[in-house]
């Protein structure tokens, strides 16, 4: 993926009971990914791990973990997504997709940080590999995203995904 993220949309499919991970890209790309429980549950640690970094709430190195890092994440989240239009519609207008309509499973992922955003890789089914880069900001979003499609299902996730204050109703979209 040579070009940057325009919107994403993370939405839960009960009959799959899986997670819906669409991205379109600002070169006019989308991507349809679909990700299991396990994966989610790696994804929303590994990048909740990635943000509290990012912020400056911890250092494994150093063993560092700020006061109250858990409620500053949040408040942080809170405070960057505000301006996020959550029910701003997906745009269905691709040229083109490179895994074809069909979503491909995601088998597994990591997340490293690079400078100051977080590189996303998602392992995939058809062995390729989606590799995309978040900020912060993006971050926050994709977190916020995934805990309204794992309120509508039972996969209890606990600290994962939880947060103290409810995401706002929609579908998601990141510019």
């Amino acid at each position: 993926m040579g070009n940057h993220i325009k919107q994403l949309n993370v939405t839960f499919m009960a009959a799959e009971d899986r997670i819906l991970l669409r991205l379109n890209t600002t070169g006019r790309e989308e991507f349809r990914i679909w990700l299991t429980r396990r994966v989610v549950r790696k994804l929303a640690r590994e990048l909740g791990g990635a943000e509290r970094r990012l912020l400056g709430l911890e250092n494994p190195q150093s063993g560092y973990v700020a006061p109250g890092a858990r409620a500053i994440q949040e408040f942080q989240r809170e405070a960057r997504t505000a301006d996020v239009d959550f029910g701003e519609r997906f745009e269905d207008k691709a040229d083109a997709l490179p895994f074809g309509a069909d979503p491909v499973l995601a088998a597994g992922c990591e997340v490293q940080l690079q400078g100051e955003s977080a590189s996303v890789a998602l392992v995939l089914g058809n062995k390729r590999t989606l590799n995309f880069v978040l900020d912060v900001r993006g971050i926050h979003g994709t977190l916020a995203m995934l805990q309204k499609a794992v309120a509508h299902s039972d996969w209890e996730l606990g600290q994962e995904l939880e947060s103290p204050a409810p995401p706002r109703v929609g579908q998601a979209g990141l510019h």
